[in-house]
This record gives structure tokens, C-alpha cells and sequence, in this order.
């Protein structure tokens, strides 16, 4: 990939595990970089994959808050940053902020992260409703990218673009990911602060359309659904899973933008998922320091991250899928790659210039930028058509094993 000018690239939350695989990665792409600056709250760990000296990287300890908000924004103009790439749990608001208010550099974030005592579609409604009044954004911003929210928008995006507009999208999720030779089943493959944050902070969350959202106290344990029949189609198991109702930032940006039902259903190994509703039961809470990251490294994973969205037609249901398997990799476990992956699609896109209007973009606005290209030539993504019968089975019209989506060379991550 060329692109036009080298940028300063400066990350937020370098010592993450998403972070990690990122910078795996962009060892094979930092002659594309000039300066490449690195933070976090805690010190920068480099092990045999990567390592500040290989990747000509400065590391900078700052933890963001309202007290180290000049910080950053000192930070920012001294080193005269062009992207800031966000793969911390920081607020986002805090963060998005001080790169408006510096308007010389493009932001890219994975996650809506909020100080707000609300649940996330209320919080980010009012947040993006915020933005949108702002009169003047110097640069084209990505926001929310990574696998879901990231990927799974531009899934829909394509398949809307193909079939018309869905009369209602469900998302939903398996992470069959466990311990190869351990027996901690006390774990999730990203970040633990929010996944207690999503599962059990938060109330679960529908999207019924446009600003339009329903609240379900106290959260997804409490509200789940079988996911049998929407995996069956497309994924043979010997036993289904019930899922859990949680609320997703493509849910919402996607269900103001088609004025639709979206809802998400989410589940891991069902080893976690009993323990999590053991401590629950017993605690009335979940706690960070309950479980453990499991990051594909030193403890090697088995299973494989399934994620497919579902939209549906009066006439017929059409379903993208993914699967990542933890044995086909090495240096991360599978959820990570995803997540990587959209990270990547949204860095490419604004290294290449190819967002010529400032302002904010999410994924499915970009399907005719390097974003989708990236995505398709990356990650091994499945599509079916089925059709609706009158006795409500579904009968397979099409499967295409490997979607691919623009023209140009092949973009390797």
C-alpha cells in the first residue's frame, strides 16, 4: 500500500492486548509511518513479537483524565500527530475532545467508553447527537471500528447495498475459546474491565429504530434467547447455547441510520458462563479480578470466535458470518485478529486520503474506501441467502465462502 504523505501516528492504550496484535502487525507497515509514539496508564511490556527498538517507537506513560487533559493536547502539538489511534478503555468524550480541539489530527476508536451512569444507546446518542451540532471538525475521524462494532457495520452495509434495506438486523456471538491444557475456565479473550462493563453493568439494551431504545434491568443474564435457531443455518454444533441481550455501538449507529430493529445476543464458553452467574448469584455483582484475559500467548486457546449478523426480509434472511480460530494463530487469540483487523481497515483508510470531507464517519459509510477492501481481503467472511417458507423454515438460495468487496490490489494486514 502507498500512501501520499507519511503521518505521525501516536496510540492510546499500547500495552493492551488489542494494542499487542495491532502492533504485531504494523511492523509490516511502519515504513508507511514517520514518528510512531505509544501510551498508557501502565509501562509498555515488549516480548518476542514486538518490542519498542523494532518497531522505532517511542513509548510515553500518561494516564488519560480531566487533570492530564493538557497533557495530551501538549503531546499532540509537540510531536505534531496526524491520527491517534484509540485502543484504550479511556472516555471516549475526554479523548475525542482534545484531538477536536488540537484539529490537526484524524481519531480512530474502537469502543464508545463513557463516564456516564446511563446505559451505552443513551449515552451515545446524546454524545453523537452532540457532535453533529458542532459547526466545524478540522479532519475525518472513524469512529467505533474493530470487529463489532467495526466489521459487523460494514457486513450490513454490504448486504443493504446488495438486497435493500433490512427490515430488522440481529447480531450475535459465540466465543467457544477455553485453556488448551489449563482449567481456568474463569476467562474472556478482550478486555475484562468491559466485558463486566457490557454484560452486567449495563442494562440490556434493543434498539426498536431510529433514537429509539428499550432498557431491560438489571442486565443481559437476565434477558437471554436461544441462539440455536440463528446459528443452526449456518453453524453445526451438537448443542446450542442460550445468549445474552447486550447492547453494541453498530446496533445503534445502525439502527438510527436504517430507522430499524437491531439487537445483539452474546455468549462465551458456557465453563465462564456458568461461573459468571454463580458469582453473580452470589456476589449481586462481577468483578474485574473475577476473570482473566485470555490472550493466546503463554496459555494457548482452543475454539474459535463465531460472529454472523443476520438481516432479515419479508421474502428471505440474509447472513454474513465469521469464524476465528485460536489454533490457527499464534501471537493472539482469534478475537483479537478480528478486532485488529477493523483497527487496521479504518488506518489504512485515513493513511491513504481517502476521506476527503472532515467530519465523522462510522464503517458503514465507508464501504467505497480501502475499509471494506481491507476487511474482505482479510478476514474470511461468509455469506447466505436463504428463503422464507411459509411453514417458517428457511431454504438455502446461495453461499458465497469468501466475499470480497471493491477493486484494487490485495491488502494484506
Amino acid at each position: 500500500m502507498q500512501t501520499k504523505q507519511k503521518k505521525n501516528l501516536l496510540i492510546l492504550g499500547a500495552s493492551g492486548a488489542v494494542a499487542h496484535t495491532t502492533l504485531i502487525y504494523l511492523k509490516n507497515h511502519r515504513h508507511l509511518l514517520d514518528k510512531l509514539i505509544l501510551t498508557d496508564q501502565r509501562n509498555f511490556e515488549g516480548d518476542s513479537f514486538e518490542s519498542l527498538k523494532g518497531l522505532d517507537a517511542t513509548f510515553i506513560r500518561l494516564q488519560i483524565s480531566k487533570e492530564t487533559e493538557k497533557d495530551l493536547l501538549n503531546l499532540l502539538k509537540e510531536e505534531k500527530i496526524d491520527v491517534v489511534l484509540d485502543l484504550s478503555d479511556a472516555p471516549t468524550e475526554r479523548v475525542a475532545k482534545v484531538i477536536f480541539e488540537y484539529g490537526k489530527a484524524s481519531y480512530i476508536c474502537c469502543a464508545f467508553c463513557t463516564e456516564s451512569f446511563a446505559p451505552l444507546g443513551e449515552a451515545l446518542n446524546e454524545w453523537t447527537d452532540e457532535q453533529k451540532k458542532r459547526k466545524k471538525l478540522g479532519m475525518p475521524h472513524i469512529l467505533f471500528t474493530g470487529m463489532n462494532p467495526g466489521a459487523v457495520d460494514v457486513w450490513a452495509a454490504i448486504g443493504a447495498k446488495k438486497f435493500g434495506k433490512p427490515l430488522e438486523m440481529t447480531e450475535f456471538e459465540y466465543d467457544t475459546s477455553r485453556f488448551m491444557k489449563m482449567h481456568k475456565e474463569k476467562m474472556v479473550t478482550w478486555c475484562v474491565a468491559e466485558f463486566v462493563i457490557e454484560l452486567v453493568t449495563d442494562p440490556a439494551e434493543i434498539i426498536l429504530g431510529d433514537h429509539k431504545i428499550k432498557s431491560m434491568y438489571p442486565n443481559g443474564l437476565f434477558y437471554t434467547e436461544d441462539l440455536g435457531p440463528l446459528f443452526s443455518p449456518i453453524l453445526k454444533l451438537e448443542k446450542y447455547p442460550q445468549g445474552c441481550v447486550v447492547t453494541h455501538e453498530e446496533c445503534v449507529t445502525l439502527g438510527n441510520r436504517w430507522d430499524i430493529p437491531c439487537r445483539f445476543i452474546y455468549t462465551v464458553n458456557q465453563e465462564t458462563m456458568n461461573f459468571i452467574r454463580k458469582t453473580y448469584e452470589a456476589k449481586g455483582k462481577l468483578e474485574d479480578t473475577d476473570l482473566v484475559l485470555a490472550n493466546n500467548l503463554k496459555d494457548e486457546l482452543l475454539g474459535s470466535d463465531n460472529i454472523a449478523v443476520r438481516l432479515d426480509y419479508k421474502d428471505k434472511a440474509v447472513y454474513y458470518f465469521n469464524s476465528a480460530s485460536n489454533e490457527s494463530l499464534k501471537e493472539c487469540s482469534g478475537t483479537d485478529y478480528q478486532v485488529t483487523t477493523g483497527v487496521f481497515a479504518a488506518l489504512f483508510t485515513i493513511l491513504n486520503d481517502d476521506l476527503k470531507k472532515p467530519g465523522i464517519y462510522y464503517p458503514e459509510d465507508l464501504l467505497d474506501t480501502t475499509f471494506a477492501k481491507f476487511l474482505t481481503d482479510n478476514m474470511m467472511i461468509q455469506e447466505f441467502v436463504f428463503e422464507k417458507r411459509k411453514n417458517g423454515e428457511l431454504r438455502l438460495l446461495s453461499h458465497e465462502p469468501h466475499i470480497s468487496y471493491g477493486e484494487g490490489p490485495f491488502v494484506k494486514i
